[in-house]
């Protein structure tokens, strides 16, 4: 039996695109001034979190001349969420849409960052957000015990997602086995596969991305980020804590009133133990990041031991090249 519509934001070509591609992009049709108001607030959040050396974030490529935060960690806390966000989530209303799209009664959101890189090109490594029997990789997506969801409050385009035919089991498939789908989720450099084996996702400006997160997927953009990466599943106990700005609940550490307690260099609460804490590179780091990234001059070496590798004989013989150009100027 289909799911009701509770949300008639999520339109039937929605739902047969998010079970048959494992993705699609909903409107949340928010007003002009809420989103304006939302960017100037998570612009706030991003300068604020700078300004008082917030560590609870992550950094991927640190640049010389650009504090170049990658993301926010626990974004909805009181010492880092402002007015204008908590509006945002008021009105988006993401919990309404994730039970129309999944049919639960009660999704809780385990996982939220804000992604807020500088006017930089960045491009990851492909992986799946949690474990699972690769042998399910081929059902509808709304049999998942997990689904991600992503806010933009900019152009965003480059996010890519495997298509299914080219998935474990897919009838073309580009992931044959468990051991090359370990070695594409290990490999320590970007990888891209052969052309049309993915979507790419093209997020546009008050819109939210609802994808599967068992698919192979790789982070991808062209420019700077402001957009809301979180994780979901359907919460059957009884107890249910919620943000009064949210219609969905969250787990203990995701609340706003959550007492965040660390020192400069760790946390002081076992309960925060996986969330990233990340220092700043050195400045030798920054400006060997910076110089590679106009340049692709570090790049060289490292490259030509990885393309010496056996398993990257493998990876290549089953449609995957080394991304050469990823974070740099002359990303593709």
């Amino acid at each position: 039996m289909e799911n009701k519509i509770v949300d008639h934001r999520v339109t039937e070509e929605n739902k047969v695109q998010f079970n048959k591609n494992g993705w699609t992009l909903v409107d949340l049709r928010l007003s002009s001034e809420t989103i304006k108001k939302a960017l100037a607030g998570l612009k706030e959040m991003r300068n604020n979190s700078i300004k008082t050396d917030y560590k609870l974030r992550r950094i991927y490529y640190d640049h010389f001349f650009s504090n170049n935060i990658a993301a926010i960690e626990l974004p909805f806390n009181r010492k880092i969420c402002n007015k204008n966000v908590r509006n945002l989530f008021y009105e988006a209303k993401i919990g309404s849409l994730i039970k129309t799209i999944m049919g639960w009664d009660n999704p809780c959101c385990d996982l939220a960052r804000l992604f807020c890189m500088n006017n930089f090109k960045y491009r990851g490594n492909w992986h799946r957000d949690y474990e699972s029997n690769l042998k399910n990789i081929q059902l509808s997506s709304t049999k998942r015990d997990y689904i991600l969801v992503g806010i933009y409050l900019l152009p965003q385009k480059g996010f890519r997602i495997l298509k299914k035919e080219f998935e474990y089991n897919g009838k073309n498939s580009i992931v044959p086995n468990k051991s090359i789908d370990k070695a594409i989720r290990s490999f320590s450099f970007p990888l891209s596969p052969k052309d049309g084996s993915f979507d790419v996702v093209n997020g546009e400006i008050g819109t939210a991305l609802f994808f599967d997160p068992f698919l192979l997927h790789q982070g991808s953009n062209y420019n700077q980020r402001l957009d809301f990466h979180m994780k979901f599943f359907n919460n059957k106990k009884s107890k249910i804590i919620k943000n009064k700005f949210q219609d969905f609940c969250v787990t203990e550490i995701l609340h706003e009133n959550y007492e965040l307690r660390f020192n400069s260099n760790s946390f002081k609460d076992r309960k925060l133990e996986n969330i990233p804490f990340h220092k700043r590179s050195t400045i030798f780091q920054r400006l060997t990041n910076t110089i590679d990234y106009r340049t692709c001059v570090r790049r060289v070496f490292k490259l030509r031991n990885l393309k010496s590798e056996k398993y990257y004989y493998r990876l290549k013989k089953n449609g995957w090249e080394i991304d050469n150009f990823s974070n740099t100027i002359f990303q593709k």
